[in-house]
């Protein structure tokens, strides 16, 4: 096996809370949470200080605008070089714009599920936020609008396409929501076309989801722990334990990941998955 399976991942995925205002029917939030849950800032300090990834990704199973020492944790992580970006569902971003764009927040991305679910107050917030940082003159953090394919948003991609050109985000990203079906893969690539014709005509910058293979590129690039320190191969497998950052050491958990990396094919999830 490559040396670079024991190598800490470039990206740090730290899950800044387990708690969330939406409750989404498609999430697996509640099948893989007990309880709200919040990383502690002094917890979170010593897991950045502990590692050397060069990104910090500050999402997991819950919105990180619940955790309220996000923009401080943001704050913190830039101090020490990192490159800090987080998923949000854009509810509570309104009282959070001033903190975050003066954090040194490198990117933003909006969570889109579906047409429905943007209420017009999720869309004002994007567009305020999008707005006032254009007034600032500043070109971070960059904003994008962030959608996982799912049979309920497929017919609704042209106007998702639209909404976002609305907005002024940077980019769209779009990515395989978790399972990937048979019947969802039969139409990916119909889909993405769509989205490519869309995408000209509108003069928006895209970003696809890339080829699926194994070991996945997530599990490849990323480090993902949990709110109580808890390391997982990837956030779809919080269930595996491979170690928890904040009493074992960095060896032994790389060690555990190397393992698990080894025996991916043939995982009883793993195995089968496509996103």
């Amino acid at each position: 096996m490559s040396i670079l399976n024991y190598a800490i991942p470039p990206i740090l995925q730290l899950e800044t809370t387990t708690a969330c205002n939406l409750g989404c029917p498609f999430c697996l939030r509640t099948k893989l949470c007990r309880s709200d849950e919040y990383l502690s800032f002094d917890a979170f300090c010593q897991i950045i200080d502990g590692t050397h990834g060069r990104f910090v990704t500050l999402h997991g199973w819950g919105e990180p605008l619940m955790n309220p020492d996000l923009p401080r944790m943001i704050r913190y992580a830039v101090r020490h070089k990192k490159s800090v970006n987080f998923t949000t569902n854009a509810t509570l971003i309104a009282d959070q714009v001033d903190a975050l764009l003066t954090s040194g927040l490198d990117a933003i991305a909006f969570s889109l599920p579906n047409i429905q679910r943007c209420t017009p107050q999720i869309a004002d917030n994007i567009s305020r936020f999008v707005k006032e940082r254009e007034k600032r003159n500043i070109k971070k953090p960059k904003t994008y609008l962030n959608i996982a394919f799912m049979e309920e948003n497929l017919d609704q991609i042209d106007e998702m396409l639209t909404m976002a050109q609305g907005f002024g985000v940077d980019t769209v990203i779009f990515e395989r929501s978790f399972p990937w079906t048979e019947s969802l893969q039969a139409k990916e690539s119909t889909v993405i076309e769509g989205i490519q014709n869309a995408a000209k005509r509108l003069g928006l910058e895209i970003k696809l989801p890339p080829d699926h293979s194994i070991p996945c590129p997530l599990m490849r690039y990323t480090l993902f722990v949990r709110w109580n320190g808890d390391v997982a191969p990837c956030c779809y497998r919080a269930d595996v334990p491979l170690g928890n950052i904040l009493s074992d050491s960095m060896v032994r958990i790389l060690q555990n990941r190397a393992k698990f990396l080894k025996a991916q094919k043939t995982d009883p999830v793993c195995g089968r998955c496509k996103t």
